[in-house]
């Protein structure tokens, strides 16, 4: 469980500061091309940003993440992680120069923060736990020290919000560290941080928007708080596949069957071009889109037809998606009164053993066949 915290904060500890750089409008326009699933064009931008404005806080951290996500797109997950790694050894030495140059400037800190973090997604991929642990405690530190000592930096309270969340839904073990830090442990004071970045944050607002519609989706099972979100995310990146998942989903669960179609027929034609890695990946999210479609047509038997790809071809990095599928699975058998089947399903869910809602559905369900009332 203590997995998806890592891979949270240092996802989206990629932040950007409130102050305004040389540079910030090239490497806006880089960042958004990799938000849009143009990874070429975005690696070029940023190769460009970064020899111009050698000396913004962002570019070198931004250009690292441009190079891992246009690997993600085209390689196997560990070529993605030697990507990420040869990117954050380059600019480690970068950092800890403009850091002193800068020493007034707490952006550039934050950044260092950043990189340095960055590097327990590395080791958290290749299992490597104890340097994971050290990585992410090193990187942590540092930006929690910006966040306690410049709070107008409102794209650091991000990766904060992230750690206090999901200590908030965690063991007594991961509370208690957290508290050493001074943090509160708190779903509510979690959220409310990372609604800061979304509404107040120059450019953590794209992940603190994504990491919003996650959790009220698929912790909070409250798709009604992910609508807004998610309609702002797809707005601004119509390419992105998963953002158009994240507004299906929030859509469908609110019974906007007729918008909901339309983004599931969108999204069709996003997957058909994208790369051969990235259909590998979401292929199955959109066997469960169309076993989700389904299930609000009341068609269960439709639904068991487009889950069954979904399972039984998963090769997302998480089980998030998967665990959903499990779940919405045994509530088709349970309609269509195949208790054995239903229940087989929600025990596989629940082996998953993650934060999400559909863990806690299923023990339900398990006990007390769904009824759909």
């Amino acid at each position: 469980m203590v997995r998806i915290i890592f891979i949270a904060v240092f996802l989206s500890s990629i932040v950007f500061n409130q102050n305004y750089y040389r540079g910030d409008s090239l490497i806006q326009k880089g960042v958004y091309a990799f938000y849009n699933y143009e990874f070429d064009e975005a690696v070029t931008i940023l190769d460009k940003a970064r020899k111009e404005f050698p000396e913004h806080p962002g570019v070198h951290l931004i250009w690292v993440a441009s190079l891992w996500v246009q690997s993600q797109a085209y390689n196997s997950t560990e070529e993605t992680y030697s990507t990420l790694e040869s990117g954050l050894t380059k600019i480690y030495p970068i950092y800890k120069e403009l850091v002193l140059k800068y020493e007034y400037d707490p952006n550039y800190r934050l950044y260092q923060g950043s990189a340095v973090g960055l590097t327990a997604r590395v080791t958290l991929g290749r299992k490597q736990w104890l340097k994971t642990l050290f990585w992410s405690y090193k990187g942590f530190s540092i930006i929690d020290d910006v966040a306690n000592n410049y709070p107008n930096i409102y794209d650091a309270q991000l990766p904060i919000g992230i750690v206090e969340y999901y200590a908030g839904i965690s063991n007594i073990i991961l509370k208690w560290a957290v508290k050493i830090y001074g943090l509160e442990a708190s779903k509510r004071s979690g959220l409310e941080k990372i609604l800061i970045a979304a509404d107040k944050g120059q450019w953590s607002w794209i992940e603190a928007k994504s990491i919003l519609c996650n959790l009220y989706l698929w912790v909070e099972n409250d798709p009604l708080l992910s609508l807004e979100h998610s309609k702002d995310l797809v707005e601004q990146f119509p390419k992105n596949y998963y953002f158009n998942l994240l507004y299906f989903e929030s859509m469908i669960r609110n019974k906007n069957i007729a918008q909901s179609l339309l983004v599931l027929e969108n999204m069709e034609d996003i997957l058909n071009n994208l790369t051969i890695r990235q259909k590998e990946w979401y292929s199955s999210y959109q066997y469960y889109a169309k076993a989700l479609f389904s299930f609000y047509q009341e068609d269960y038997l439709k639904v068991l037809e487009s889950i069954d790809p979904a399972i039984n071809n998963y090769s997302g990095e998480l089980d998030i998606v998967l665990g959903n599928s499990y779940l919405l699975q045994g509530m088709a058998n349970d309609k269509l009164y195949r208790r054995d089947e239903a229940r087989n399903s929600y025990n596989h869910c629940i082996a998953l053993d993650n934060f999400s809602s559909s863990i806690k559905l299923a023990k339900k369900y398990l006990n007390q066949p769904y009824s759909g009332n």
